[in-house]
């Protein structure tokens, strides 16, 4: 599907407000994606269609689950916040046509990350914690990271993501752990 169509539909489906960080992560992905040697419209197509579901609530979200017969492991049933990659790669195959591997598995695991990450993967992933309108904590220094070493700018955005949600006591997915130890042990280890 082409680009300016896809925008086209994702802005019928989208707040402006979602639609707005949907067209920050493709243009972060994309210069990523040149920085790095990636596939720019790949990453440009992830990145704009990587929230699609998002605006979705959380009752149409669990219909969609059962209607796509996507399973959910017994952590990922009590984090309803980590259900709309899932649906979101399901609506940008069948609604956006989108047909490519890498890129369906980069919406998939856009905010819990996983092991053996693509340079896709990693550039989506970062895209949207980094992108313009993010303005928490530590992001600038993170976006600078972002110029030199994108692992590194990887593993902190995990490291961050996991001390928050130990502060608050909430649960973490293991698929987040998975891609932590995956980066550690792939830039630390022999």
């Amino acid at each position: 599907m082409d680009i300016e169509l896809i925008k086209k539909r994702l802005s019928q489906l989208s707040t402006p407000e979602r639609f707005e960080h949907a067209i920050n992560v493709a243009r972060v992905a994309q210069d990523l994606a040149i920085k790095y040697g990636g596939d720019t419209n790949r990453a440009k197509i992830a990145g704009l269609l990587h929230d699609c579901a998002k605006d979705l609530d959380e009752d149409t979200l669990k219909e969609m689950l059962s209607g796509f017969k996507i399973e959910l492991d017994s952590v990922m049933k009590r984090i309803p916040k980590l259900w709309h990659p899932l649906v979101g790669a399901v609506i940008a195959e069948r609604e956006f046509r989108i047909n490519d591997p890498s890129i369906l598995r980069a919406i998939r695991i856009h905010s819990t990350g996983a092991a053996e990450m693509s340079l896709l993967d990693k550039i989506v992933f970062l895209s949207d914690k980094i992108e313009p309108l993010r303005n928490n904590e530590g992001v600038q220094e993170i976006r600078e990271m972002a110029k030199d070493d994108l692992d590194r700018a990887v593993l902190k955005v995990l490291d961050r993501g996991i001390m928050y949600l130990v502060k608050k006591g909430l649960l973490i997915h293991p698929l987040t752990l998975e891609a932590r130890n995956d980066m550690l042990k792939r830039m630390v280890l022999p």
